[in-house]
């Protein structure tokens, strides 16, 4: 439907362009209508684009949406150097998950269920990727930092996969 308007809009510039005293053509910027549930461009210059980094903010995505919700699956996202650190040690993050998870606030719980991840830092190389918890966009309210939501959280590779390192 969007993508009519566009078109719409763009074949009736040329009209428009011959209305009025002057040769140039001035327009608004474009900006995001409200409720637009696609992520917004990144500002950051040092950013990768976001096709790119979709796998990896993906799995942090899952991985915060899991915790949300007390999934175990989304301990399937975590390096086990992380894993060690939130939870104890490699493979207790399935036992761990309620433990940990009830030390956030039910407000914290109630933010991680509309998270979104709409940008990442490359690391040099491209092998891993940094998501500041600032960067983070919530539908309401944020949630609080600290424990298990990290101030920073990086990705790395694992294979094919993308896992929560640090």
């Amino acid at each position: 439907m969007r993508a009519r308007r566009f078109v719409a809009a763009l074949t009736l510039l040329p009209l428009l362009a011959g209305c009025g005293g002057g040769n140039e053509v001035t327009m608004p910027p474009l900006t995001p209508e409200p409720g637009d549930s696609r992520p917004a461009p990144d500002a950051s210059a040092s950013a990768a684009p976001q096709r790119r980094t979709l796998p990896a903010r993906m799995a942090l995505y899952k991985y915060l949406r899991g915790v949300a919700v007390g999934n175990v699956k989304a301990c399937a996202y975590l390096a086990p150097a992380y894993e060690r650190r939130v939870f104890g040690g490699p493979g207790r993050c399935r036992s761990g998950l309620g433990r940990v998870r009830a030390k956030l606030r039910p407000q914290d719980l109630a933010a991680l269920r509309g998270v979104t991840v709409p940008a990442c830092q490359v690391g040099p190389g491209g092998a891993d990727c940094t998501v500041r918890f600032e960067d983070l966009r919530w539908k309401g309210a944020p949630a609080r930092p600290g424990g298990l939501l990290a101030a920073s959280f990086v990705l790395r590779r694992n294979g094919a996969r993308w896992q929560v390192a640090g």
